[in-house]
């Protein structure tokens, strides 16, 4: 937080949170991290908000495997949640390979992105 200003900006790119049973991104953490870690960093997210800095998060998209999963809706609701194409060439199973959404969160506008780019 020491380096949280108004003319920061923040890349998180922490593990996903997996979208099977058989997909989990957290087996190179030390520790797991799991939705109570997923919410402790939004939390996290909300200081620097409240800080003035700008922050963008990628994430799995849960809701794409299943619809009725709103985890990451419900939690960055207050923030603005965009959902992008990301290709993926590495899965054991062949068939799972190819195109999936992920989540890009931030908490700036197209405003603040000319603001961070003036600076």
């Amino acid at each position: 937080m020491q380096y949280a200003t108004e003319k920061t900006l923040f890349y998180l790119d922490p593990p996903y949170k997996p979208i099977s049973q058989t997909s989990s991104f957290n087996s190179y953490a030390k520790e797991e991290f799991n939705d109570v870690e997923q919410i402790r960093l939004k939390h996290f997210c909300d200081k620097l908000d409240n800080k003035g800095s700008m922050w963008v998060l990628s994430n799995s998209d849960v809701k794409a495997n299943n619809s009725e999963n709103n985890f990451f809706d419900d939690l960055y609701s207050s923030y603005q949640i965009e959902r992008v194409w990301a290709s993926r060439s590495v899965n054991v199973n062949p068939e799972k390979r190819g195109k999936l959404t992920e989540l890009l969160i931030n908490n700036y506008s197209k405003q603040g992105i000319k603001r961070a780019v003036n600076y």
